[in-house]
């Protein structure tokens, strides 16, 4: 997911990339878990790797991580890079729609339809650029996305918590994005407690540091400088 922004910031950046439980191949108990659960995992990654603090970020529901990271540890948190992501929960119809999805995909009828139309929504871009999504999707155990969907649907809003979090953030989103309107990223930007930059990435939908690479790695190269106090590199 985030191949292409480890690629385009080194050697200046070190991108730690999680495989959060319920996602990828991360063993786990097969207990309920929360975006709080996984922020602890995420710090628990950071104490593992002996660094002290860090620039959190993440995609979606890698910017609900990274919020409650920095929630959890204000003083070990530099900034944030959240893209197309929110502090909201979902309203109940919100909740009953992805709740149908979630059913049919991890249901015993055919998964293609229900994942060629996630990859058009939630990746957007090329052929290209959903091909990856789509054959990891119709390899891996289609049941074993069912905790991360019931972390999904059933997270709490931290809108009143997020006024705490002081460090700069960075917030993309694509212009098409489906999943968070302009509306909630501008909402978001508002409630953090520090100075934020929001930018928003013409052509792209939700995954936009994928299908847009060139774009969201200068906006990253130029933000982390201005972070950093280093003279920016293009």
């Amino acid at each position: 997911m985030f191949a292409a922004q480890a690629a385009g910031l080194a050697p200046d950046y070190r991108v730690i990339a999680i495989d959060a439980r319920g996602f990828g191949g991360t063993e786990d108990s097969g207990e309920p878990f929360s975006y709080w659960d996984l922020a602890r995992d995420a710090w628990a990654v950071v104490d593992a790797l002996g660094l002290d603090r860090v620039v959190a970020g993440g995609m979606s529901q890698g910017g609900f991580t990274a919020l409650r990271m920095a929630l959890l540890a204000p003083p070990r948190v530099d900034g944030l890079i959240l893209i197309g992501t929110s502090a909201e929960a979902y309203t109940p119809k919100q909740k009953i729609g992805y709740r149908e999805v979630m059913d049919a995909w991890t249901g015993s009828g055919p998964l293609a339809p229900i994942a060629k139309t996630m990859a058009s929504v939630m990746i957007g871009g090329t052929d290209e650029d959903r091909r990856p999504w789509l054959d990891k999707w119709s390899t891996g155990d289609r049941r074993r996305i069912r905790l991360a969907a019931d972390c999904l649907i059933n997270r709490e809003s931290i809108t009143e918590l997020i006024g705490e979090i002081t460090c700069p953030a960075l917030l993309l989103r694509g212009i098409s994005d489906q999943a968070f309107a302009a509306e909630d990223m501008e909402a978001l930007a508002a409630s953090l407690g520090g100075p934020t930059r929001l930018h928003t990435v013409p052509g792209a939908t939700h995954a936009v540091n994928i299908t847009h690479p060139r774009e969201v790695n200068a906006l990253l190269r130029e933000w982390l400088a201005q972070l950093d106090g280093t003279p920016s590199q293009s």
